[in-house]
Order: structure tokens, then C-alpha cells, then sequence
């Protein structure tokens, strides 16, 4: 005869005393917080600090700012300041009220209509524009189901352009100059 346990029972009495049910001492033992001790390795401080210096190097005054709008954005913050990078080509003074040719405004760039109508920021307050610039190109990379490539393409020449197959040649160079920064940052 075969006998067939269930998950928790085969769990429950994994953590059984003699003399006590399985159940009661499953639950027991389930209830107790398990202390863990978080360690930092040499390794992943040096990471840490390599990562914060990528970031200052391409973001240089808005570096914190960027760490934090990628933070809250789910998405790396060496892609977020290399865009940053990238639309100020690397000359950040006076960025934060840049108005580019076509309209575009702030440290990241941003179509009025995007930063005011699609992500609710005002595009000329350096922290909502970071904010804002982090946030849409997460939302680009969803979009684009996680291909960085065509979600900095979109970024820069229009999500619905790219996502209809289009690739103008000024969007493929600003998305391989993005991802090239992202890396090759020299410390």
C-alpha cells in the first residue's frame, strides 16, 4: 500500500519532538522569528562603492538624486544617470532648466506633455524631473518587455514609433551610446 503525505505534514514532522503532535509543534515552531545576522562581504562594499562612484561620474551633481529616483523606479541606477549622461552630454551646468529644440525639458529631458500629463511632475524642479525620467523609462522597460535597447530608443524618439517597428538612426545611436556608458564608466 502507498501512502501519500501532504507538503505539511511532511513539513510538520520535520520539526516534531517525541511525545508531541506534529501539528501543535509545527505551529509552534512557525511562530518563532528566526534571527539572521545580515552580512556585508568586502566584495559587496567595494561593489557598493564602485556603483556609487559609476553613478557620480555620469550624474555628477544629481548623482544623488539619481540614486534615489532609480531606487524608487526598480532600475539601475548606472542606466538612469548614463541617460542623464547622455542628454546633457556630460555638461550638467544649467541642465535643470534645459530646454531642448524639440521642447524637451530638465535634467532628463522630458516632453512637457509626458512629465506633466503621463507621470504628474513638474519637469522643472530637477528632483521631480530625475523623478519623473526614472520612472518612465521603467515603465518603457516593462513595455518593451525588459529590452533595454528598445526602451531607451523609445525614450528618446517616441514609445509608439518603436513599438510600430521604427528605428530611426538618432535613436539606435543615443541607446548605444546609453547602454556603451552603462559599460565602460572609467573610475
Amino acid at each position: 500500500m502507498i501512502r501519500t503525505l501532504s507538503l505539511a505534514a511532511v513539513i510538520a514532522s520535520m520539526f516534531s519532538f517525541p511525545g508531541a503532535s506534529p501539528a501543535v509543534d509545527f505551529a509552534k515552531h512557525a511562530q518563532q522569528a528566526i534571527p539572521i545576522k545580515t552580512v556585508t562581504s568586502k566584495k559587496n562594499r567595494n561593489s557598493a562603492l564602485l556603483l556609487k562612484r559609476r553613478v557620480k561620474k555620469l550624474a555628477g551633481p544629481y548623482a544623488a538624486l539619481v540614486r534615489h529616483a532609480a531606487k524608487n523606479a526598480h532600475i539601475s541606477p548606472v542606466l538612469v544617470a548614463a541617460v542623464v549622461y547622455v542628454e546633457n552630454g556630460g555638461n550638467f551646468q544649467g541642465s535643470a532648466t534645459r530646454v531642448s529644440s524639440a521642447g524637451a525639458i530638465g535634467v532628463m529631458q522630458l516632453e512637457p506633455v509626458t512629465a506633466w500629463d503621463v507621470l504628474r511632475v513638474n519637469p522643472w524642479q530637477a528632483p521631480s524631473n530625475i523623478e519623473g525620467g526614472a520612472r518612465f523609462l521603467s515603465m518603457l522597460i516593462q513595455r518593451f518587455d525588459g529590452n533595454r535597447r528598445l526602451a531607451l530608443m523609445a525614450y528618446n524618439a517616441g514609445p509608439t514609433l518603436i513599438a510600430n517597428g521604427g528605428r530611426p538612426a538618432m535613436a539606435v545611436r543615443y541607446a548605444n551610446e546609453v547602454l556603451q556608458l552603462t559599460r565602460e564608466v572609467s573610475l
